[in-house]
């Protein structure tokens, strides 16, 4: 087994997922006893240049369009100099053809988990994209020129800090085009193995410091609601004043619950994680 490097204090691999959309064509590492911590700390140490890593308990593939949201419980990517977070995905090169086999994703942070901005990325080189560097899982986690994988600088996209990383699968536009220079046509989605922030920064309020096995509404913005949860995953049904099932949707630490379409009147929100039940009134206007 190789040896890991011990990392820098103010680096480490994300322990969050906020929200997942499985795309089409695969599913590999999505089963419950897989995910998310198969995505969770470093990238996998078997991961050479010319062998991906393949296993389920190792990597969760989007599948064609899917997305993912991730990020730190208890802190935020800061821009310093040079790259703030590298993302690995399981891209290697084909020892016959010296041919990279790649599924690209694009990339887009934020803040506050409401606005997003995306990095710039060229659907012809695929540059700016994640998904097109190999991983060498027994280099050093936080070195991008020892580890391999994509590295992403936040002065790209002009924010401080960021809480949120979104991952979203664009590995159609490469297979639909025969004449791109990385087509192939077992193509089936990005695969994420790992993402690491690199500089980061304790949050002053934390989830996991402030509402460890609770949960907490927060009105953002008019009819716009954050709700955190110090559970991994959790349930979330929202009725009206009938008791009347309006939506529901499970998610992981952090969810925005948009009312804004909703008629004006008064709805309950009721979170279930675990043991746990919290029954919320909200107010749509």
């Amino acid at each position: 087994m190789p040896t890991l490097l011990l990392p820098q204090e103010n680096c480490r691999g994300i322990d969050t997922v906020y929200s997942f959309i499985p795309g089409e064509g695969q599913n590999v590492g999505q089963g419950e006893e897989y995910f998310p911590e198969n995505i969770f700390g470093y990238p996998s140490q078997l991961a050479t240049y010319q062998v991906p890593e393949q296993s389920p308990d190792q990597i969760l593939s989007l599948g064609f369009g899917g997305e993912i949201i991730v990020g730190f419980k208890d802190f935020v990517i800061e821009d310093l100099d040079g790259a703030d977070f590298i993302i690995f995905e399981n891209a290697f090169q084909n020892p016959a053809t010296k041919k990279l086999f790649v599924e690209p994703a694009k990339v887009s942070v934020s803040s506050d988990g409401i606005n997003y901005f995306e990095f710039p990325y060229s659907e012809e080189t695929l540059d700016g994209c994640a998904g097109i560097s190999p991983t060498i899982g027994n280099g050093e986690p936080c070195i991008p020129e020892s580890i391999g994988g994509d590295a992403f600088d936040l002065a790209d996209v002009g924010l401080n800090n960021v809480s949120h990383i979104k991952i979203t699968d664009i590995s159609q536009i490469v297979k639909s085009n025969p004449n791109h220079k990385y087509y192939d046509p077992i193509m089936s989605g990005f695969d994420l193995d790992a993402a690491v922030g690199l500089h980061l920064r304790e949050k002053s309020n934390t989830v996991n410091k402030k509402v460890r096995d609770q949960f907490e509404i927060k009105n953002i913005s008019q009819n716009v609601y954050s709700i955190e949860s110090g559970f991994l995953m959790s349930q979330l049904i929202l009725y009206n004043v009938n008791g009347s099932k309006i939506d529901e949707k499970r998610f992981y630490n952090y969810e925005i619950m948009d009312c804004s379409e909703l008629p004006a009147g008064v709805y309950f929100m009721r979170i279930t994680a675990g043991n746990k039940i919290y029954t919320n009134k909200i107010l749509v206007y």
